[in-house]
């Protein structure tokens, strides 16, 4: 590979890697809580998630702003407002603002996200294509590991620290400025009228679903580490650095799973899920918590790329862009309803909030891994019918 080619790779696959940049204050979440004790639970939470109200704006937008101006340059602006938007936090204690600030990172990450995948497929072609989408999954959770540990460092010195590493944002735009050619979009119009089967929607549904499980465990780890007494912010953001690890040895070792399993990968990553936030649900001591924490996050991520493969397969190149959109579209609707599904599930049932939202959690992994199971052995018992 050429000089030239490998920083253009690496300039378009760093985009992957900052995808999830609102989750970094994830391990804050108690910090916020003690810094603003006025404000309910679901509304710290929603700093963490506000971004993806706002995403879904510039993401319902973003093909008309693409086909107007340019992948290339809707990126850099989108990283640009990301960064600025992102460290505004750390100059600013008017928890009002802060909400505006979060609302505003949404908008740039609403424009640079749907292109993660976009620029791939326009600038590559062919095998190697195929591999860089491959690996966009696993870089996406690499991404968010190194982000969360370097957070988990970071919180050590001072928690409002954290947003300074919004300032990353910018290092990636000018990557893309000085590397990322100028494709062309003038088809782009096009791609957010196609048509997406049944089956296209039914995927696109289930990964709303699956994502909103994700956050559930997600949002609740801080709160179930301090209550515990498993681990400070440090310590949770190095455990959700360590799921995102996880995470990324799933994304590598899909395709080898995949080819073994094919359609039991499904039931494979949410049995298994369910069997975790148990544990985790479960744990009395912080080794058992954090492993039952990575696996989980290891186990469901077999989901994703399940999901993301089975829906491409058969797409017509003006599709994909469609597909990608509606994607990102059902996952950040999904982060954007996640802290008040789970605060509100979390008043139900026999422990407190965090137990019981864990616990709703293991009951629809649980239903949705038996619905998956007996539409995957559907085909074999019509058959010997």
């Amino acid at each position: 590979m050429s000089q030239s080619r490998f920083t253009t790779t690496v300039s378009i696959l760093s985009i992957s890697m900052v995808g999830g940049v609102s989750t970094i204050i994830t391990g804050i979440i108690p910090q916020l809580e003690h810094a603003y004790p006025q404000m309910p639970t679901t509304m710290i939470e929603w700093l963490v998630t506000a971004a993806n109200l706002s995403a879904l704006a510039t993401l319902l937008l973003n093909p008309k702003l693409t086909y107007r101006y340019g992948s290339r340059s809707v990126v850099i602006t989108g990283l640009l407002i990301a960064a600025w938007a992102g460290v505004i936090p750390l100059l600013i204690k008017n928890f009002t603002l802060i909400m505006v600030s979060r609302l505003a990172l949404g908008l740039g990450i609403g424009l640079f996200s749907p292109h993660a995948i976009g620029l791939i497929a326009h600038v590559y072609t062919g095998e190697f294509r195929t591999r860089l989408l491959g690996y966009q999954t696993g870089l996406s959770a690499l991404g968010n590991a190194l982000l969360l540990a370097l957070a988990g460092v970071v919180v050590a010195l001072n928690w409002r620290s954290v947003f300074l590493i919004y300032l990353l944002l910018g290092v990636v735009a000018v990557g893309v400025w000085c590397f990322v050619p100028a494709v062309g979009e003038t088809d782009t119009h096009e791609h957010v009228r196609s048509h997406l089967n049944n089956e296209r929607w039914r995927f696109i549904r289930l990964a709303f679903i699956t994502y909103l499980l994700i956050w559930g465990v997600q949002l609740k780890l801080p709160s179930l580490f301090l209550t515990r007494g498993f681990g400070d912010a440090s310590v949770v953001n190095w455990t959700l650095a360590a799921m995102n690890i996880g995470g990324l040895i799933a994304g590598l070792s899909f395709g080898l799973v995949y080819r073994r399993l094919r359609q039991y990968t499904l039931v494979l990553g949410y049995g298994g899920a369910a069997v975790s936030v148990a544990v985790l649900l479960l744990a009395k001591n912080q080794v058992v918590a954090i492993l039952a924490a990575v696996f989980f996050n290891y186990i469901y991520s077999y989901t994703g790329p399940y999901l993301v493969f089975r829906s491409n397969l058969g797409l017509a190149d003006d599709q994909v862009d469609t597909l990608s959109s509606y994607l990102t579209i059902a996952t950040v609707i999904s982060a954007f309803f996640a802290p008040m599904v789970w605060n509100f599930l979390g008043n139900l049932g026999p422990n407190d909030v965090t137990g019981n939202a864990l616990l709703w959690v293991t009951g629809s992994l649980l239903l949705i891994t038996g619905r998956v199971w007996i539409r995957v052995l559907q085909p074999h018992m019509e058959k010997n019918k």
